[in-house]
């Protein structure tokens, strides 16, 4: 399908924009008059994080967190985690069997089981760029992981989620790059971010690394799917750091802050 009419109506954002004339909000409430079916449940993949967060929380008999915006409505995970059907997606309906089972499937903390199903069923989605885009982005949570553990002594293999090629280099490798950077170029890229004391500019260093594989991702789209979701994520992007300027920039800050010291 093309989306040639909102494409045109979107404004031009750029990596250094710190003042939105769109929001993410703004954005999703715009695409809801020209987006449905399985187009609309593409966007969906990008924010279900949250849902996985509530869904622990709830299973953890924890009360919900109402600043998480979720896809699905609180009431509805609530139903779901006593008895799971087929309204949410089938990783997040295993996941929960598997937690009340008390038997998750992989040898990691919970939180990252539930990563770990996420990226697996993005990677397993239909569309050949949210594929690409979610084993990118997890191979950079990973060496982000992998290299932080390292600097602290931490053991490696137990913080890594997925079983694809870096994931498994990450386990097992003792080299200083993990045997990663002639395949995968990033690779030092994240390690010379990870060296850098100042922990703002490493983090908008490792927001570049996604900017630049959206901008490469889609260089030949204009008015598909492909080009739709690669304008939200650098407007997620964007409107992230616009916050920093905001008085929620210190909240913002913090969070970066306690990531790197985790």
């Amino acid at each position: 399908m093309d989306y040639i009419a909102f494409i045109a109506g979107l404004p031009e954002i750029d990596w250094d924009d710190r003042k939105l004339s769109l929001t993410v909000a703004e954005f999703r409430e715009q695409l809801k008059d020209y987006i449905s079916g399985r187009d609309e449940r593409l966007i969906d993949l990008f924010f279900l994080p949250n849902d996985n967060a509530q869904v622990l929380r709830l299973l953890r008999k924890q009360e919900p967190d109402g600043a998480l915006s979720t896809v699905y409505p609180v009431k509805l995970l609530e139903d779901e985690t006593q008895e799971p059907d087929k309204t949410i997606p089938a990783y997040l309906r295993e996941f929960i069997a598997d937690f009340k089972e008390e038997h998750l499937r992989y040898d990691v903390s919970p939180e990252n089981v539930l990563s770990w199903m996420y990226y697996d069923y993005m990677m397993n989605c239909g569309n050949k760029f949210v594929r690409k885009y979610a084993e990118f982005s997890m191979n950079i949570k990973n060496l982000v992981v992998a290299f932080t553990c390292r600097k602290y002594g931490k053991e490696v293999a137990p913080e890594i989620i997925g079983n694809n090629a870096v994931s498994k280099a990450l386990r097992t490798s003792n080299s200083k790059d993990f045997g990663l950077s002639m395949e995968y170029p990033y690779a030092e890229k994240v390690m010379s971010l990870m060296n850098n004391p100042n922990l703002v500019e490493r983090e908008r260093g490792l927001d570049l690394l996604h900017w630049d594989y959206i901008e490469e991702a889609v260089v030949y789209e204009y008015f598909s799917m492909e080009k739709v979701l690669s304008f939200m994520l650098e407007l997620m992007i964007v409107e992230r750091w616009s916050k920093m300027s905001s008085e929620s920039g210190r909240k913002v800050f913090m969070e970066v802050v306690d990531k790197f010291r985790r």
